[in-house]
Parts: structure tokens; sequence; C-alpha cells
């Protein structure tokens, strides 16, 4: 049975004018109309129509997004193609769809947040990879009444509309339960790391934290040690810095990277020919691929990149043009890979 506007204005007991302003927001409604009408509709179980919604629409809405250039940083390849899927799924909607770009430094970062406000967009996604800055740029949209979505990293205290991406914190410690399974007596773990200047994310750190107390809390405690490498474009100096430390530290059995450049590592043991070590990784990136099928990467977390962008675009579209509450956190799935069952992985359909 068809719910009709009259049916809800029976139901919550107010004018059929009353629930037409509310539900195609054409004018004010008191709070406690507002609420009487939402406990109708959720009673009645009824659905607006979507389409007339959208012909009614007086003026195309618009949301920005904001990425890190795929070009720079091949992890964003996949979010960027979510968000393509989205937007063609959406095109028949009132609804325009903006990608801003931005190399992963500061000053770039802060130029497209300065590009997306002058771009007076109804809701805004990004990524907050610098979090005083990406603090700053909440705090004006939130003064501009400007929604706005987090995808990949947590920055809960920005107060975002909803956050899409992993547990970084979990993630970390079920990277250490799979080193725990296959270490052996007096057996050591190095956690390190290949990254530019001004790439120090909250969520590493995160993914670091969770696992290093994943074994704090175990009976046996092995060594872990941490190799910091932080070199510019131009320094290929890590190659030497990771080979000597290992040299060093003939017990090492597990590496752990808690970030997508797995691969970096892997080529290093691989021109060393140390390819005994067990390496564990973030991110389905077609180079970390390789070098898993290779046997030279031997676990990959996956974390479904690809639907982070393509579900912030369908949650924004459900907020500012459906007028639907949506979840505050959502956590994507933490994926456990390797090259027996990396070639059915979701994440890397097209």
């Amino acid at each position: 049975m068809k719910i009709r506007i009259v049916d809800i204005a029976k139901k919550a007991e107010v004018s059929a004018g009353t629930v037409d302003r509310y539900i195609h927001q054409r004018g004010k409604v008191s709070k406690k109309a507002a609420e009487k009408i939402q406990k109708a509709v959720k009673e009645l179980g009824y659905e607006p129509d979507i389409m007339a919604r959208n012909l009614a629409l007086k003026k195309e809405l618009k949301i920005i997004c904001l990425l890190p250039d795929p070009k720079e940083t091949k992890y964003w390849e996949r979010p960027d193609a979510g968000i393509d899927k989205a937007i063609k799924e959406l095109s028949s909607f009132k609804v325009l769809i903006e990608k801003i770009y931005f190399a992963p430094r500061v000053n770039a970062f802060n130029e497209a947040c300065d590009h997306a406000i002058e771009s007076k967009a109804d809701g805004i996604i990004y990524v907050p990879i610098f979090f005083e800055e990406s603090t700053l740029f909440a705090e004006k949209l939130i003064k501009l009444e400007i929604p706005f979505i987090h995808i990949n990293i947590h920055h809960s205290e920005a107060s975002p509309l909803s956050f899409i991406g992993q547990n970084a914190y979990d993630a970390g410690k079920v990277a250490a339960s799979l080193c725990r399974m296959a270490l052996r007596n007096n057996q050591e773990i190095l956690i390190t790391y290949i990254s530019k200047e001004q790439q120090e994310y909250s969520h590493h750190h995160a993914r670091i934290e969770g696992f290093v107390e994943f074994f704090e809390n175990q009976n046996t405690q092995p060594t872990v040690h941490h190799l910091n490498l932080k070199v510019d474009e131009k320094d290929s100096i890590h190659e030497n810095l990771l080979a000597n430390f290992l040299s060093e530290h003939q017990n090492i059995k597990a590496i752990y990277v808690p970030n997508s450049r797995a691969y970096s590592i892997a080529s290093i043991l691989k021109k060393s020919k140390n390819t005994d070590k067990m390496i564990i990784g973030f991110d389905t990136l077609d180079a970390n691929i390789q070098y898993m099928k290779e046997g030279v990467i031997d676990i990959l977390i996956g974390q479904q990149s690809k639907s982070q962008g393509y579900n912030a675009i369908v949650l924004m579209f459900n907020a500012i043009f459906r007028k639907e509450k949506i979840a505050k956190t959502n956590h994507i799935p933490i994926d456990i890979l390797n090259k027996e069952n990396i070639d059915y992985y979701e994440g890397l359909m097209r």
C-alpha cells in the first residue's frame, strides 16, 4: 500500500502542508511537529519518491571530493575509481560531484581546502592526512554548516558527519597475530617503512600501536625492532640502512610494514637475495601484488579501498539529497590476503 502525505499528516496530527514542507525541505517546521512527523513516517514505513524529489530540486547539489593525487601516491587510484563509479550511478540526479586532487604536502592540502570552500559545496569528502590542518579545515566547514565525511583516516575530534575506513589499531593487532603464528623461539620482528617527508599519518601510527600492544598482552613477547627510514625522493640510502640493520640482527624473521609501500621493502630484500623473511604489509597496489605472487611478500591486509571512495559518495548523497541519517562510523573489513586468494579479492574487481 502506498503511503500518502495525508496519511502521515493524520497519523502525526499535523496538517498535510506541514508534512509536505518537512519531507521536501520547502520551509520551516517546528521541532515538535518534526518529531511527530518522524515518528509517523517510521511507524508507517514511508519512503519518499526519490525521483520526485530530484525533479523538485530548485538547484543542483554539489559534492566536492578532496583526494591525494593518485599520480603521486598509487594507493589513491582505487578510491578514485570508486568515486568515478558513484558519479556514473548518480548521473541521473541533480547532483554535481567534483574531485580536487592535491599533492601529499601541507601547502597543497591547504590550497585544496581553500578551493573546496570557494566552490560553495553542499557536502565535502576529504582525507584528513595532516592533523592540524585538517582540524582547522573542519572548523571552517562546521562554521559554514557544510557537512563533511572523512575517508581512510579516522579523525573523530573533527566531528565529521561520518567516517569510512578501517580500524587501524585493530588492523595492527590482526597483523601481529599473523606474525605470531610464524615465529619460533628467539626469533624477532622488525617494524619499518619508507615514506617521504610530511607523510607521518595517524593511521600508520595506530597500526603500529595495535601491533606492539598485541604482543605486550601475550605470555611470551618477541623482541620488536623499529627502523625509521626518512628519505627524500632522490635519496636511496635507505637500501643500505635496511640491509645493514638486517645483517646486524640475524634473528629477525618477520618484517611488518604499516603502510602501502611493502613493495619497497620487498624490492630491497629481493636485490640482496634476503627473501627468507616474512613480510606483512597493507593494500593491494599492483607492485605489492606482484611481489606477493613472486613469494617475497607473504601477507597483505586489504581494506577494500575502491569501496571507500564509492561509499563516501553514496553516504553523502543519502545525507544531503535523501535527508537520511547516516552512521557516524563505517568500518571497512580487515581482509587477510595471500597469493592463493589475491586473484579473488573483491577489492580488485573492476
